[in-house]
């Protein structure tokens, strides 16, 4: 299947629309909650755009002593050759309601695209 044709189908089955990929960090450092003492992680809009939002499933793996490695389950980010490599699994994976993956951004020609099911 040809991109453009793809591409096309997309919005006819999904929500597709520009994606914000805000000023993601290359370094990030939790901070400790004053009222519980807990550690958070701020995520502000600007930083993270679509990339994360309120309810996402996130799984932390600490890469080294001092950094940890942030990974969205809700959300995948793919140049579009992989995404049209895996198109039939991400389409299962975001109607489905058993799996944590609920948009995906795409990268594509220089652009971004955020894809969503349509509710």
């Amino acid at each position: 299947m040809k991109s453009a044709a793809l591409f096309t189908q997309l919005k006819n089955k999904f929500i597709v629309t520009n994606a914000d990929m805000g000023n993601l960090p290359h370094r990030t450092r939790l901070e400790e909650d004053k009222e519980t003492g807990e550690s958070i992680l701020p995520m502000p809009k600007e930083v993270y755009g679509d990339y994360a939002e309120v309810d996402d499933v996130i799984s932390f793996k600490k890469a080294s002593k001092c950094r940890i490695k942030l990974i969205n389950l809700s959300c995948k980010v793919k140049k579009w050759a992989s995404f049209v490599r895996e198109y039939n699994s991400i389409c299962r994976q975001i109607k489905s309601s058993k799996h944590p993956l609920n948009r995906v951004i795409v990268e594509v020609q220089g652009l971004n695209y955020l894809i969503k099911a349509k509710e």
